[in-house]
């Protein structure tokens, strides 16, 4: 299969956390909702006009899901997309490929399964996008704050402000088997089942340790996302920064990386370097890996004419500062997703597309620069505060000095106490009666007798 990059076409991404209420036990829950408009100047045209040739998603990952069904569904359901007359490959506008076009085997299979299929129109990205708006998060404002899985967490996991509590009530993910009774901890769990412990991706605790590694979770991508410490740096405008990047086995088989003996759908691993995350997406087989299957097994990346893997342009870099505990400008996550097809049957239209990991698109979450009035507080914060601190510090305490030497100077040369020039003794004591003896009296022979 041939392939050729197109783009980009950039979209700035609106966050509001909703709902805030802080608990008792020194945690918050809020609701995130998000919400995406085109950045024209950033983008190398316009999404509305531009087109591309894609292939049908609907079509191949619904025929791909039913490789394991019967006979009589898979030839059912490859007859249906006959009479629809449904193309493998499509002639779709950006905008209609990421956010959404009427599709009538979609709304066929919405009309008769909307328990499963319960979405009328198909874009990539929005149905990417909407696992990320229908969530509840629970994090910790205090280090004091009860972690239910203790034995699974490291202590700094455990007490780092800001990490995940709970993430819609549950501390785990089902789509990885993680199960839970109400009030009950479950003795079987794995760390991979787990998001309690990472972070949602906005904040992050302050005056954070050297090599301190991180855990971030989002739900579009199903699963943390381990991210191991690179070096320590400064940005243009002279912020210290921690830098993170995605470990090079984070897609790895579990036999490479235990971490992911959890992401195995059925028993089945995909290839090195992929990810299914099907669990989350109707059980789709929808495959993670790094753009342009960097990382990936060169037998995968050889079927796909046009990946061109460059480290220094499919690498995930995240800057942290390491004070404040915020993201900077240099921060940018690179994730493709693409559609893992086995082997498909009765289905002339999808044969083709066999046994390949089809790339669908890459996407790249950055962080625009700091708007100026934020930058220069950071600038106040970070670097002319401590200067600030510091030197107030030594003007205090000169002025005690001062205040001191000037106390003792005062006291010294202008006292009133005043020192008498004579001492009057007739006007302080009293004159005593004196009693005369006859000296007769005290010679030794005589006696006083009665």
């Amino acid at each position: 299969m041939n392939v050729t990059e197109v783009g980009p076409y950039t979209y700035k991404e609106i966050l509001t956390n909703n709902n805030a209420s802080f608990g008792d036990d020194g945690t918050v829950t809020f609701f995130p909702r998000r919400k995406f408009e085109i950045d024209r100047e950033r983008s190398v045209g316009d999404a509305k006009v531009d087109r591309i040739i894609v292939p049908n998603v609907p079509l191949i990952g619904i025929q791909a899901f039913l490789q394991d069904a019967s006979f009589i569904t898979n030839l059912g359901f490859s007859a249906i997309s006959q009479t629809l007359n449904t193309q493998s490959i499509l002639s779709l506008t950006i905008d209609e490929y990421l956010w959404g076009y009427d599709d009538k085997l979609v709304t066929v299979a919405n009309n008769f399964l909307p328990n499963w299929i319960d979405f009328g129109k198909f874009g990539i990205l929005e149905r990417l996008m909407s696992r990320d708006n229908s969530n509840n998060v629970t994090i910790s404002t205090d280090p004091k704050a009860p972690a239910y899985y203790k034995d699974l967490l490291s202590q700094e996991e455990q007490t780092s402000p800001y990490h995940i509590i709970r993430w819609n009530g549950s501390p785990g993910l089902a789509e990885w088997g993680f199960q839970e009774e109400e009030g009950k901890r479950n003795n079987k769990t794995k760390k991979c089942q787990l998001v309690e412990g990472a972070f949602e991706g906005t904040i992050f605790p302050q005056h954070m340790r050297p090599h301190m590694p991180i855990t971030i979770f989002r739900k579009a991508f199903c699963r943390p996302v381990q991210l191991e410490f690179l070096e320590e740096t400064k940005t243009d405008e002279g912020f210290r920064t921690y830098d993170y990047g995605m470990k090079d086995n984070m897609f790895a088989s579990p036999d490479i990386n235990p971490d992911n003996e959890c992401y195995c759908v059925n028993g089945n691993c995909p290839g090195k370097g992929l990810q299914n995350i099907g669990p989350c997406y109707y059980d789709m087989p929808i495959v993670l890996s790094k753009p342009h299957f960097y990382h990936v097994d060169q037998d995968i990346r050889d079927t796909i004419v046009g990946m061109t893997p460059d480290p220094d342009k499919h690498s995930s870099l995240a800057r942290v500062q390491p004070d404040i505990g915020i993201a900077l400008h240099g921060s940018s996550l690179k994730i493709q997703v693409n559609l893992g097809v086995g082997k498909t049957k009765f289905n002339s239209k999808t044969k083709p597309f066999n046994d390949l990991t089809v790339p669908l698109f890459w996407i790249e979450l950055t962080c625009t620069e700091l708007p100026s009035l934020v930058s220069f507080l950071l600038i106040l914060a970070l670097s002319v505060a401590p200067v600030l601190e510091e030197l107030l510090k030594y003007i205090l305490l000169l002025v005690g000095l001062a205040m001191v030497s000037g106390a003792a100077l005062l006291a010294l040369f202008f006292s009133k106490t005043v020192v008498p020039r004579s001492l009057n003794l007739v006007s302080e004591y009293s004159p005593l009666p004196m009693l005369t003896i006859p000296t007769h009296y005290f010679k030794s022979e005589r006696r006083i007798c009665k």
